[in-house]
């Protein structure tokens, strides 16, 4: 009976699929993103993580990179690293069902841990030396982490909240500014007396993560001379994210205009003529110059884009969120018949959400607090994602948080009887109350 609800069990078939899945469809040789992943480890093993200047690159943060590491000085087969994804997405389920564990039964952790043991794009990904697993799993480890602080009350667990955070950072560095927004607006909350002591909890653990992120900073201070610098990946994002033109909706295109990036499928012929009408002058003129200067330019290009044509960046960025969602549309393609499975998969995870959402207005003073510092980050994630270049990717590493929350709303709000208090206010569970629901069934799970 214990092993039956062991998560380290029950998951394990998971794993067997995971394996076959990269086997069956793992590409002999590196490509797109894998390349500059193993180029950065490769530069790490040697000792520097970015050339010289002027030719600077930091393109991404050193996180994923320093996972590969180890397998490049071993000179172990690609294949093997690519590996690694299945054991990365078999831990992501175990943390997400221990949070779960926490604050709801073992019924309820499983049935919304089953859906990201099965989700489509997380099984498409494994076979690519991506990031998105080794993500999905730091995600699911700090929403554990996260919820051991806030229902047994130890900053220890907020401390390993905040290290898994502050990796989570190196790793998708994107979240260098959800880390910066999150501090600010909770500061702020500190003004207000009410759930205070939450709110310096949260101070603390985005600090931690802060701590963390400080030698990659110092870093690049020291190679670009600027503060909270944290790749030059963005420019190109937002120069293509402000595109003016018709028939461009912000995805990405490569620097050379050939339109024959991902979908490779169904490319309008025309695309890259097109491409080159609009953006040739323009691009050609950035490319002259490297590193931060390349960035910088990009990046004027794009705020005078949005200046000058502030609505088509509004249209924009909704189309990037429907990306994120339905993996469509892209610029100058054609539509192909996976866009139906893509609408499938993101109208259930943006009805869920929507219903979510008011359900979680609604019983506002009910919801634990785990959820509401998630919610939180994750709103500024997605809200940061939508203004750059997005796809499902974006929005796929999040899905942990998404089910969390629902699990806890499907549980608790169910039960009326169930009262969540902070102090003799009812606006914030208690410490006591989500110990009551949670605590001896995951101190059993654990035994």
């Amino acid at each position: 009976m214990k092993l039956t609800r062991n998560p380290y069990f029950i998951f394990l078939p998971f794993l067997v699929l995971y394996v076959v899945v990269i086997f069956i469809n793992k590409w002999p040789t590196l490509y797109g993103d894998e390349i500059r992943y193993a180029d950065f480890a490769w530069h790490l093993l040697h000792g520097y993580y970015s050339p010289p200047k002027p030719h600077i690159d930091l393109w991404n943060g050193p996180g994923y990179p320093l996972t590969i590491v180890p397998f490049m000085w071993l000179r172990i087969h690609s294949l093997t690293i690519t590996l690694m994804n299945a054991v990365y997405q078999y831990f992501a389920l175990v943390f997400l069902y221990k949070a779960l564990k926490l604050v709801t039964n073992h019924k309820m952790a499983l049935l919304f841990t089953l859906p990201l043991a099965i989700y489509p794009n997380a099984l498409s990904i494994l076979p690519i030396m991506y990031t998105e697993a080794f993500t999905c799993l730091l995600v699911s480890s700090f929403i554990y982490s996260l919820t051991l602080c806030y229902t047994r009350g130890s900053i220890k667990y907020g401390i390993i909240a905040g290290l898994i955070l502050g990796y989570l950072t190196l790793t998708k560095i994107v979240f260098g500014y959800v880390l910066l927004v999150g501090l600010v607006i909770c500061l702020i909350l500190l003004f207000f007396k009410k759930n205070r002591p939450y709110h310096l909890l949260s101070v603390k653990v985005l600090l931690v993560a802060f701590a963390v992120t400080m030698p990659y900073l110092f870093y690049t201070y020291h190679m670009t001379g600027k503060i909270f610098y944290w790749g030059n990946s963005g420019g190109m994002s937002l120069y293509w994210m402000s595109s003016p033109y018709n028939n461009e909706y912000g995805d990405w295109k490569l620097p050379e205009l050939s339109n024959n990036q991902y979908p490779m499928l169904f490319k309008s012929p025309e695309g890259a003529v097109m491409l080159k009408k609009n953006h040739f002058k323009e691009i050609k003129f950035i490319l002259k110059h490297e590193g931060v200067e390349q960035d910088a330019l990009f990046k004027q290009a794009a705020i005078r884009n949005i200046e000058n044509h502030p609505f088509k960046f509004i249209v924009n960025y909704y189309y990037n969120c429907s990306r994120m969602l339905f993996n469509f549309p892209y610029s100058y393609s054609y539509q192909d018949g996976t866009i139906v499975g893509n609408i499938i998969r993101g109208s259930l995870l943006l009805w869920s959400s929507l219903i979510g959402v008011a359900i979680t207005l609604l019983n506002w003073k009910r919801i634990i607090y785990p959820v509401k510092f998630l919610l939180l980050l994750t709103g500024i994630y997605l809200g940061l994602s939508g203004a750059l270049s997005a796809y499902p990717r974006q929005l796929d590493v999040m899905v942990p948080v998404l089910l969390f929350w629902l699990g806890t709303l499907a549980f608790h709000l169910k039960k009326p009887s169930i009262r969540f208090a902070e102090d003799e206010i009812a606006e914030e569970i208690s410490l006591s109350d989500l110990k009551d629901v949670g605590i001896n069934q995951a101190e059993n799970t654990t035994a």
